[in-house]
């Protein structure tokens, strides 16, 4: 079985929401059908991306607020690198979560580089000419992530967030 390394952002930062994409069950009011593959994903930290997180689209599940993407050209700040959690999944597993995430609004498969022989890759769409605020509740999702993967202080989450939510971004 072929294998990969998902590059998690926003709301797949926090294991126990990632995890409803893997097994299934129900997370925040909906249920999720899980991969066919339901075994478990290797953890294997995070790194910074040369992509901008960026909030965008109206989702019903966060308030009809915006939930993350990535942006879909490089980054050559540093300051607006993302973070994403590497999470070694199998293609299987991949093809799935994509399917979960939903091909309308993710439709951009990035690659992000290699890790140990294996590709990183990640799901976005562009979506800038639709940028909406997030809901507090999807940023409380992302900080707990953050502080999980990161181990960082609250106050170093929240200038990284910082960054971003006050972030226009030109197309």
């Amino acid at each position: 079985m072929k294998k990969l390394i998902y590059g998690a952002y926003g709301s797949n930062l926090l294991k126990e929401r990632f995890m409803v994409y893997i097994k299934g069950g129900e997370f925040c009011g909906k249920e999720y059908n899980g991969c066919e593959d339901k075994t478990e994903p290797e953890d294997l930290g995070w790194m910074y991306v040369p992509y901008r997180l960026y909030f965008a689209k109206k989702s019903p599940r966060w308030e009809n607020k915006g939930v993350a993407f990535l942006s879909c050209e490089k980054e050559e700040d540093t300051q607006y690198h993302a973070v994403v959690r590497l999470w070694k999944i199998s293609e299987n597993q991949f093809v799935d979560i994509h399917k979960q995430e939903g091909k309308r609004w993710y439709y951009k498969i990035l690659e992000l580089g290699e890790k140990d022989g294996f590709k990183i890759k990640t799901i976005t769409g562009c979506w800038l000419n639709e940028l909406n605020a997030p809901s507090e509740k999807y940023i409380d999702i992302i900080k707990r992530g953050l502080k999980e993967v990161t181990q960082w202080s609250d106050e170093k989450i929240e200038n990284y967030l910082k960054s971003f939510l006050k972030l226009k971004i030109s197309c």
